[in-house]
Order: structure tokens, then sequence, then C-alpha cells
């Protein structure tokens, strides 16, 4: 799909009748999906600390109404790359960055594990919004009422 992509209601900036906003929050409210799968609880597959990070993800987006049932999959990929992360991380604390071997001296394997699950956390944080900058994208809060034109006080003075 080419050009810019569709803003909500909400942030949406442009002039648009009363009904035209309507018929977007109507189509918006459509999109809208249950959570109850997120709730049942986190996929078997994962480790007990992504499980665990994955309710904890799913308990705090609850309070603001961010995912539902369709971000499942990129929440499990989060929590299980979130699970790796934590093991190569131990692992490195406690064996080091350097591996000796009978051929020298090597950087860890963890330290690649712990970087590319880095990225991967990075990448599904960002589609899911859970840092606070992709949130704001997300969640704008609903425009006041226009205060009244000042200067419409003097088109109507010539009258």
């Amino acid at each position: 799909m080419a050009g810019r992509p569709r803003k909500s209601v909400t942030v949406h900036k442009g002039n648009r009748s009363k009904e035209e906003r309507l018929n977007r929050k109507i189509q918006e409210s459509k999109i809208k999906v249950d959570r109850l799968q997120l709730e049942e609880g986190a996929p078997d597959w994962l480790s007990p600390e992504a499980a665990e990070e994955y309710m904890r993800i799913v308990h705090e987006a609850g309070k603001i109404n961010l995912l539902d049932n369709i971000d499942r999959a990129f929440l499990a990929i989060y929590a299980d790359n979130y699970g790796r992360y934590v093991t190569a991380s131990r692992e490195l604390q406690e064996n080091g960055l350097m591996v000796t071997t009978e051929s020298g001296e090597f950087p860890s394997p963890y330290v690649k594990i712990a970087s590319d699950a880095a990225t991967q956390i990075h990448r599904c944080s960002t589609k899911l919004g859970l840092a606070a900058t992709d949130r704001l994208k997300l969640i704008v809060p609903t425009e006041e009422e226009k205060s009244v034109n000042k200067f419409l006080r003097f088109l109507n003075k010539g009258r």
C-alpha cells in the first residue's frame, strides 16, 4: 500500500464533517478484537521466564486495552526472545564473555544469542506498542472542542 498509513479518528487533524468522523469511528470499532485468548495464559511452549513476561505484558497492556487476540503471536515471539535474552545474560555473567578452547580464546556464543534476542525484543515491542514512545503514536487524548474563532466577531460586525 503506497502513501501514508491511515490515522485514527482521534489523531487525524484534517477537516472532517461530523458524519465522516462518525463513520470512521464505526469502522475503527469494527476492527477491535477480544482479549480472551491473551488472558487465558501464555502458550505452553514458552519457558517459565518467557511465560511470566508474557502474562506481565498482558496484565499491564490490559489496563489501557492496548493488545488483543491478534497480537498473540507477536507477544509470544517477544516473550520467547525475552526468555532467551535472560538465559544468555545469566550465562555471560557466570562464565564471562570469552570461551577458552584448545584452539584459543573466542567470544562466547551467548553474546550473539543475547544480541539477536535483544534485536527481536526491540522489533516486537515496537509492533506491540510496548515502549512509551510507541504508545504515544497509538494513543492520543481525544481532541477538546475547538474554541470559537476569535475573528468570527469581525465578520458579524459588518452586518
